[in-house]
This record gives structure tokens, sequence and C-alpha cells, in this order.
């Protein structure tokens, strides 16, 4: 065997190590939180929990084809191609996925305004077109990018030539909005301390608690982000496609696991917060159980009889951000 055939099988085999790994670990850790899914995102059905859903089993399906993909020893043209292309759009679905996953909390952390709602899906939508555009003028229809089939003693690999490796400025758009979603949440992080600190007698520590559970994770899925697209957009400028092709199946664990371990984790304080600790909302305690219309009245009747108008209001606007942090 020639060294240039060498060099491709030892780039080849190194590949199918990392994807066999990143699907051992997103497959375990879906294994992990089997239990916690069936008890907060199956029941009740919700947007957020549809997107975890997708995330989740899209993510479990496109790690296996890429398994399939690096260890079929009788593969062909005709099939590696599709499968390549699958494999490919689907880590960009799930990128997609949790980039929803992060709108909806943003969404919700400025209390579903319309103008948040209009600012985050026109960037969202605009994302999506330039990462579009930038794939077909780089390696569409009319470039050099070719998918084959190596052959090597005993079995077949599939591979890829002529790649346009400008295509990894479609990470720019995606670092853009990504910064945007990380500016939004800092400064409605901001605000609320801001509001909370010119306020006096303020009670409600569960809302601050789910303000910074949202804004921690905001930050760590920006910083994991901005690693990401320097480290894939350094290997695909600096190195072989073939060995700089290993870090895809890396973008396939990272969002895959951050945007679903973010929903269920919260969804877990929620339910921990409702279930063993009543819930301080300016002079009243509203228990795991209670309805939201209840909370409201026993909140608005012993602030009555306080005397004091601007608690009523205050209490009756805070239960509404409870109910709005719960539903996320």
């Amino acid at each position: 065997m020639s060294s240039s055939a060498t060099t491709i099988t030892h780039d080849l085999n190194s590949f199918s190590y990392a994807q066999v790994a990143v699907a051992v670990a997103v497959l375990y850790d879906h294994g992990l939180t089997f239990a916690r899914e069936i008890d907060y995102i199956w029941r009740p059905p919700s947007l957020v929990s549809a997107l975890y859903l997708l995330d989740r089993y899209v993510g479990d399906s496109v790690v296996i084809l890429g398994v399939y993909l690096c260890l079929t020893e009788d593969g062909s043209i005709q099939v590696s191609y599709p499968l390549f292309q699958v494999r490919g759009w689907g880590t960009l679905l799930c990128s997609w996925l949790t980039q929803s996953i992060m709108q909806l909390r943003i969404y919700a952390m400025y209390r579903r305004t319309r103008w948040i709602l209009t600012v985050l899906l026109l960037s969202f939508f605009s994302e999506i077109l330039a990462v579009i555009v930038i794939i077909w003028t780089t390696n569409g229809p009319t470039s050099k990018f070719v998918v084959i089939v190596e052959p090597f003693p005993g079995k077949h690999l599939c591979s890829f030539t002529g790649i346009n490796t400008d295509f990894v400025y479609l990470f720019i758009p995606i670092l853009c909005f990504e910064t945007l979603l990380f500016f939004l949440a800092i400064r409605v992080s901001l605000k609320n301390m801001r509001e909370r600190r010119a306020t006096p007698g303020t009670s409600s520590l569960r809302i601050n608690s789910f303000m910074s559970i949202l804004v921690r994770d905001s930050i760590l899925y920006f910083f994991i982000n901005l690693a990401k697209c320097a480290i894939v957009m350094g290997l695909w400028r600096n190195a072989s496609a073939l060995r700089a092709n290993i870090s895809i199946p890396f973008i396939m664990l990272l969002e895959t696991m951050v945007g679903t371990r973010v929903v269920i984790n919260f969804k877990e304080h929620c339910s921990r917060r409702l279930s063993s600790e009543p819930v301080m909302i300016t002079g009243s305690i509203r228990f795991a159980g209670v309805s939201e219309e209840t909370a409201r009245q026993g909140t608005i009747h012993d602030q009555s009889n306080e005397g004091n108008e601007m608690q009523l209001v205050k209490g009756f606007q805070e239960s509404t951000e409870v109910i709005v942090f719960e539903e996320i």
C-alpha cells in the first residue's frame, strides 16, 4: 500500500473512531436522562418539549447514521452520497433546534414581548438563509465537491474530495446570531437586577433563581459555541479536509447534549421547587398543586389586608413572571 493510501486510511480510521466515540457518548447521555425525559418532557406537551424531542432523536439518528457510514464494508456512491448529505444537514438541523430552544428562553426572559419575538425570528431566518447560501456557493452542485467510496482490502470507506474549505465561513452568521442571544440575555439580566435593586422589600427569590439559571445557560452556551466555531474554523483552514472532518461529530455531540440538557435541567428545577418548597410571592405562599388563579387571589387577599395598593399590583406582576418561567 502506498504512503498516500496509508495516510488516507489512517485519517479515515481516526474519523471512524471519533464518530463511534461520539455516538456512544450521545446515546449514553440519552440513557442517563431517559427517565427524566419521561417525567418532564413527555407530559404535558409544549413547544419546547417538541423541540427537545426533535433535537434528541434527530441527534441520535444522525450519530447512528455516521457510525454506519464509517463502518459499512460494502458501500456505493448511490447509497453513500444521500446518507452523507443527510448527516450534514442533520447536523445543521440539530444546531438550529438548539438555537430555537435558546430563543424561547430569551423570549420568556423578556416576558414574551412582541418586539423581542420579531427581532429573534428575523435574525434567526437571516442566519439560516446565509448558511444555506454559503453552503450552496462553496459545495453545491456546481462545485468540485464529490463523495467517493475508497476501496481498501476487505471493505469500502466513504470519503470525499474537492471540498471548498471556504464553507467554514458559515460559522460567521451562526456566531453572529449566538452573540445576539448572549447580548439579549445579559441585557435583560442587568435590567432585572436594576429593577429589583430599586424595589424595596422584594422577596420573590424564586424568580431570581429561575432568571439566574436562564442567564447562566445562555452565557455557557455562548462561550461553548465560541470555542467550537474557533476550533472548527481553525482546523478546516489549516489542516487537510479529511483530518479536519474529525471535528464534525463533536459538533453533533455539543449541540445535542447542550440543547437537551438545558431543557431537562430547567424543567427538573421547576418540578423540584414546586414539589418540595413553598414559593414566596410578596406576602403570600403558593404551594405545589395550587392553581395559578388561586395563587393570584391569595396574593391579592394578603396584600389587601396590608392596605398597600402598590404591593397588590406588584404581587400580580410577580406571579405572572413565575407562570411565564414555569412554562419554558
